[in-house]
Order: structure tokens, then C-alpha cells, then sequence
């Protein structure tokens, strides 16, 4: 008798546990800097997990059937918008809005200055057609991270304090985050690059570095001849060196570097499977910047 009970216990606390478990709101991002941010609001309140694994290109990815259920599944899905993953935007349109957070409406994101003349009215934040890598300027990074503890609050509102908390501490860090960067990338600041693709203006605006150019507007799309011409005539004259990104193919921008005498470098927007955090992210972005650029000058 003894015994039964003891097992009847057991499962009644396996039951209860297992409830608790579910009662946790399901977050899931898009990619994983979007993830890195919410799991810093969200802390042990929530389940946080990434739609698309690192190796795959937000620009343009093929939802899978379990893609789908894990969309339907989840309490709330942050994602930048369809500036971004435009493949996520039919499956989104059949999910209540309450259920989203689109990074990229939201009113207090900074743009950088070079899109002044490209739809943007920086008084008052509005953008059309602004880079949609939000997360590489740390001040955006806090701006997603307060709206997301207000979501959050909305669906938990036990937790609503614990993620404003969290949130502030977070804008708290990036702000820290923020005057590192600018201080470590400020010796580089003219030494003129190319990215491989046009998505760093949020990072390169903010630390006012010099990029001269890329070589492509986005990862699927193929350079034209003409395009590589002029890229490489501008990097002979100021470059000093040319980021790739993993996971992409680049044979043709080693030899590139070779015939110009340019340096190598690397640069990651996502975080490989190593990366455990926001600040990680960024300080790995600005050391492959400081390290490619820095040894040009020895």
C-alpha cells in the first residue's frame, strides 16, 4: 500500500511538473540573434527557440511541414518582417497579430544616417526600404527587447515584472556594448572594405566605418561582371580588405584578394552554433572587423 502510494505520488508530481512546464509562453524567433535578445528578456519564464538553423539564409528559406506546426504552435513569433524573411509572410498572415512581433514596425528602431535620402525621416523614425538587419546596431537590439517584455507581459502577466527587469537590464548592457564597439573600432574607422553582401549598414553606420562597396545585394543573388569590375577598380584604389561570410562559396573572392592584395576577413550576422548571446554576437562582429582591417597596418 506503501508502495502504491509512493508511485501514485510520483506521477502526480510528474503530472504537475509537467503542466508547469507547459504553462511557459513558446517564443519562437525567426533566426537566432532575434532568439539571443529574447531568451535576455524572456530568462527562465519561457521556452525560446529559433525557426531556421544558423546555416540558413534568412533571405530566402524553404518552410518544411514541421516549420509550419511550430509556427501554429507558439504563443508568440518575433521575426523582422517580411523586409527580411519574406518567406515567413504567407504562412504569418494566417496567425492572429497578437500572436507577433515584427521587429521592423516598431517606432523607436535607429536607421543609419546613409538612409536619409532613401525614404527615411529620422525625427520621427519612419523608414521605407531600410536595411533590415536591425540587430547589428546594439540600440535596436534594446528597442526589440523592451517591445518584446511588453508582448511578453500581455502573455504572462505574473512575469510582467520579471521581464521588464530583464529588459532594462539588457538596455543596460548593449548601452555598455554600444561605447566598447566604438571604442575598439575607432583606430579602423578610414580603412576602406567590401562586405560580400550588402546587410551591415546598421553596424557600419553606427561606428561610422568605411565600406566601400559589396558583392552582392543579397547572398542568392549572383554579382553581375560589370558590378565585380567597378568593386574591384574601388578596392584597388582605397580597399584594404574584403569580408566573406560562412557558409557561402568563395572561390572567386579569393581570388579577388589575392590579385588586389587585399586581406581576408569574416563576418558572421547570425552567430555560428557556438555563439550563446547577444553581446557575443556583436563582439565577434567588431573583433573580425578590427583584426582584418588592424593588420593591414603592421
Amino acid at each position: 500500500m506503501i508502495r502504491a502510494s509512493v508511485i501514485g505520488l510520483i506521477l502526480v508530481l510528474g503530472q504537475a511538473l509537467a503542466l508547469t512546464a507547459q504553462a511557459k509562453p513558446q517564443l519562437l524567433a525567426s533566426i537566432k540573434p532575434l532568439a539571443l535578445i529574447a531568451q535576455e528578456v524572456a530568462g527562465d519564464r519561457a521556452q525560446v527557440d529559433a525557426l531556421l538553423p544558423v546555416t540558413a539564409s534568412p533571405h530566402d528559406y524553404p518552410l518544411k511541414m514541421s516549420d509550419h506546426r511550430r509556427l501554429r504552435a507558439a504563443d508568440l513569433v518575433i521575426w523582422v518582417g517580411p523586409e527580411l524573411e519574406s518567406f515567413l509572410a504567407r504562412s504569418l498572415a494566417n496567425i492572429p497579430a497578437e500572436k507577433q512581433l515584427a521587429a521592423y514596425v516598431l517606432t523607436d528602431l535607429y536607421w543609419p544616417e546613409d538612409q536619409a535620402g532613401d525614404g527615411h525621416h529620422h525625427a520621427n523614425h519612419q523608414h521605407l526600404n531600410g536595411d533590415p538587419h536591425l540587430w547589428l546596431d546594439p540600440r535596436n537590439a534594446g528597442v526589440i527587447a523592451l517591445a518584446l517584455a511588453q508582448k511578453l507581459a500581455q502573455l504572462d502577466p505574473a512575469g510582467a515584472q520579471t521581464y521588464q527587469t530583464n529588459a532594462a537590464h539588457f538596455v543596460s548592457s548593449v548601452e555598455q556594448l554600444d561605447q566598447q564597439l566604438n571604442r575598439q573600432l575607432a583606430p579602423v574607422k578610414t580603412r576602406g572594405f567590401a562586405v560580400y553582401h550588402e546587410g551591415y549598414s546598421h553596424f557600419v553606420g553606427r561606428y561610422g566605418l568605411h565600406q566601400v562597396g559589396y558583392v552582392t545585394y543579397t547572398p542568392e543573388r549572383r554579382a553581375g561582371a560589370k558590378h565585380l569590375k567597378e568593386l574591384q577598380d574601388v578596392l584597388k584604389k582605397e580597399g584594404k580588405c574584403l569580408f566573406v561570410e560562412p557558409y557561402y562559396q568563395t572561390d572567386s573572392m579569393n581570388a579577388m584578394v589575392q590579385s588586389l592584395g587585399l586581406k581576408l576577413g569574416m563576418l558572421d550576422p547570425i552567430g555560428g552554433q557556438q555563439v550563446s548571446s547577444y553581446r557575443e554576437l556583436l563582439e565577434n562582429l567588431g573583433s573580425s572587423f578590427l583584426t582584418c582591417l588592424a593588420d593591414v597596418a603592421h
